[in-house]
């Protein structure tokens, strides 16, 4: 007896392409097989055609119909095209279009989106970065073959019924937090030596950020774990002022050939006394997932090292990720991404229309669009030199 999924993919395998009509059955066909509920009557917060009233930039008001939508979980586009087609043209219009539709939500956005070719294929985009990315930044699960493929039903399963269980910003917190725990009792006890603040907390910063290049592969593996584990207490400080001397330089340490750190973040190499229990923490932070861990934690630690006379006489004020992205996204990011994913979605009506040539009011857009991109690239990396600089 073929399990539910492989039942339903056979089921619609000979299907005629028809997107009214076969769009609503597969989604609800497509729950049952998954073991979720499917969508429930309108005004429910999980139902087919969600009116969405979206307001033009000349005023004008129309009412437009997400597909398939459930609060705080998902909002699905259909579309069902024949098989054999060359591009996805078609999947690329109906992206534009949720995200557009999204954007007018009253709700929040909701952490999925998802474009359905009814039978063939599934495209998934989450917001867990911060943004929904392009139409490329899609995971595409092939419907066909989804009965073999267990991570992309799990994956399904969580959009479904628990979309945080696949929020990695949660990993990252807790990481955070128990990683900053150890740091903290390790400046604790420097700074109960008669260490300033300011020294243990450089000192502390390219230990974080040693730890965080070898998890990222900047650092040949296990270097610096290495390193922690085979020497004594007494010689740790000389030994990790060799390493950074090396990686402000670039050359080999131990045996392995390590790249040139520039910027001079090493060019300090000074290493502070340590404790056996010091190097005890030390030897627990750097076992740490750093590859899972908030980079806000460079500023915390650095705000948290200093009392406010050291951190206004040094410019050293952290404003955290959230407060930041509060400010970008609504006045910068959100606008840019919505006009061009219009200029998007045009660009491809006309395509399809036989029109190849694109007007001038439309090149002008592109181009201001293009032009403003840049500079709010600019003023980020500009932003991000002032927030984090020391």
């Amino acid at each position: 007896m073929p399990s539910p999924l492989a039942a339903l993919t056979d089921r619609w395998a000979a299907a005629k392409p028809a997107e009214r009509a076969n769009a609503q059955s597969y989604i609800i066909e497509l729950c049952h097989a998954l073991g979720v509920e499917p969508p429930a009557p309108a005004g429910s917060g999980y139902e087919f055609e969600l009116a969405i009233n979206v307001v033009a930039r000349d005023g004008t008001e129309t009412t437009n119909f997400v597909d398939c939508y459930k609060a705080d979980h998902f909002a699905l586009e259909a579309k069902d095209q024949a098989a054999g087609i060359p591009d996805d043209r078609l999947l690329r219009r109906a992206f534009g279009q949720v995200r557009n539709y999204v954007g007018h939500l009253r709700d929040q956005l909701p952490p999925y989106l998802m474009v359905l070719d009814v039978g063939k294929a599934l495209l998934v985009w989450d917001r867990w970065a911060g943004d929904y990315g392009g139409f490329g930044a899609a995971r595409r699960i092939d419907l066909r073959t989804l009965a073999t493929n267990p991570d992309d039903i799990e994956l399904l399963r969580d959009i479904w019924t628990n979309p945080a269980a696949r929020d990695p910003r949660a990993r990252s917190a807790a990481v955070t937090r128990e990683i900053a725990g150890k740091l903290g009792e390790l400046a604790a006890s420097l700074e109960s030596r008669g260490h300033p603040q300011e020294e243990v907390a450089r000192f502390l910063i390219r230990c974080v950020f040693t730890m965080f290049a070898e998890d990222v592969d900047l650092l040949p593996a296990e270097t610096f774990r290495e390193l922690l584990n085979d020497v004594e207490t007494a010689d740790l400080p000389e030994a990790m002022q060799d390493l950074w001397r090396v990686m402000d330089s670039g050359g080999r340490f131990g045996g392995r050939k390590l790249a040139r750190f520039n910027g001079q973040f090493f060019h300090d190499a000074r290493a502070l006394p340590l404790t056996p229990d010091d190097h005890v923490l030390l030897i627990q932070a750097a076992g740490r997932a750093w590859a899972d861990v908030e980079p806000s934690i460079f500023g915390t630690l650095l705000v948290r090292a200093l009392d406010p006379v050291e951190r206004h006489r040094l410019g050293a004020e952290f404003t955290p990720r959230a407060f930041v992205e509060r400010l970008v996204r609504p006045t910068i990011e959100e606008p840019v991404r919505e006009r061009w994913t219009l200029v998007q979605a045009q660009v491809l009506q006309l395509r399809e229309t036989g029109r190849t040539r694109i007007g001038r009011r439309h090149s002008r857009r592109c181009k201001t669009i293009t032009s403003g991109s840049a500079g709010c690239r600019s003023s980020t990396r500009r932003a991000a030199r002032a927030t984090f600089s020391m």
